[in-house]
């Protein structure tokens, strides 16, 4: 009789999320751990960029830097690039103007079928992404 694998779905956990635990003294790597070896934490260019450049500690960047190489990345490409100048393009008129770190991690997480975690409202603004304010348990 087949076996029922727990298969996590992938998340695409925003900056804000790294900086809020980096600040409260949190061990990130301890709390992503399971995740980062299953496979199912995922990021991308501008979250590693707007975390690494805010660290002071050279110690801890080079950490963080070496957990951020065993995570999934979404790729920056010119396809994607070109979804998030469509985002930008669709939200605007409606009279929503993200910031473009945003738009491009918002059209990584809808590349990826992700949902991004992060406490920053902008996300909750974009269409066809789900948006988690904590990390589902699992």
């Amino acid at each position: 009789m087949p076996t029922a694998v727990d298969v996590r779905e992938p998340i695409l956990v925003d900056s804000s999320i790294y900086i809020d635990l980096l600040r409260a003294g949190q061990d990130v790597g301890l709390r992503f751990r399971d995740r980062i070896d299953d496979g199912s934490i995922c990021t991308c260019g501008i979250i590693r960029i707007e975390v690494l450049r805010g660290i002071v500690d050279r110690r801890i960047r080079e950490w963080m830097e070496r957990l951020f190489n065993e995570m999934v990345d979404c790729p920056i490409d010119d396809t994607l690039v070109r979804a998030a100048a469509d985002l930008a393009w669709r939200l605007d008129r409606r009279g929503i103007m993200l910031p473009i770190p945003d738009l491009i991690i918002a059209s990584c997480g809808i590349r990826a079928g992700t949902a991004v975690v992060t406490t920053d409202p902008h996300f909750g603004l974009v269409p066809d992404l789900t948006v988690l304010a904590e990390i589902p348990p699992g």
